[in-house]
């Protein structure tokens, strides 16, 4: 799947070469600060769900650009992304918490409009974003102790260690969100602008390995989980003209 991925942004590339020759090419960098989240919590089957605590993240690019003209454009970024869900739960005077972390490797290639004057741009930026998951882990406690309980949740074929450690084996090593991002663009000079706005994303795949889609205690039916995030980005860019803008 990333060669396939990877060739079809060569192809991009190649494609919109004519058209680049006459526009504007720019690089840059980005971070973003993110609030992340995981619908769905997968809970292996206990008969409790926790309660969700507001979860912190970021991430970081490096991006390249392609203007057609004063309004439209592609963009391509290539980056790291920090995201997950934090729990927290009350029962029977017992305390439990579990924050989840994963990181993924973002190639989102996104279409972009942009509008206003010289000095200031809005701009929308809508597209695919492909997510690879480089590791998952997480930390799971009951009463500050580590909660090591190997459970079977009914009618499922094996035990599962509640609190492992390191659980990149039960999630899916690829996720695809859809990627949304309204901002502003200032220029600094003839080669230098900055963009500030939010960035949201919504990712249609379930998250979790087919061999841990464990069916929740009360229902005993499985519901598939998703990340969502939503955030601030700042970034800063150098333009290399390669034709008169229209």
């Amino acid at each position: 799947m990333k060669r396939t991925l990877f060739a079809l942004i060569i192809a991009l590339l190649f494609i919109t070469g004519p058209l680049m020759s006459q526009k504007h090419l720019y690089f840059g960098v980005a971070g973003t600060g993110l609030s992340s989240w995981i619908t769905n919590q997968n809970n292996y089957g206990l008969p409790f769900t926790m309660d969700y605590k507001t979860t912190f993240g970021g991430s970081g690019n490096a991006n390249i650009g392609f203007d057609f003209n004063n309004h439209v454009g592609l963009k391509l970024e290539i980056g790291y992304a920090k995201l997950g869900q934090d729990y927290t739960d009350n029962r029977s005077d017992t305390a439990y918490t579990r924050n989840i972390k994963l990181n993924y490797l973002q190639v989102p290639l996104m279409f972009k409009y942009r509008t206003g004057g010289k000095v200031a741009k809005f701009y929308i930026l809508v597209g695919p974003q492909f997510d690879f998951l480089l590791s998952a882990t997480q930390k799971y406690y009951k009463h500050d102790q580590e909660y090591d309980l190997d459970f079977q949740p009914p009618k499922w074929p094996k035990s599962i260690l509640i609190g492992k450690s390191t659980i990149t084996d039960r999630f899916s090593s690829m996720d695809i969100m859809g990627r949304l991002d309204l901002g502003v663009d200032i220029n600094l000079g003839e080669h230098l602008f900055l963009n500030v706005g939010l960035t949201m994303a919504y990712g249609f795949l379930d998250i979790n390995d087919a061999d841990f889609r464990v069916p929740d205690y009360s229902s005993n039916t499985y519901n598939a989980s998703h990340n969502i995030y939503g955030g601030l980005n700042f970034g800063i860019n150098y333009v290399i003209p390669v034709g008169a803008s229209k």
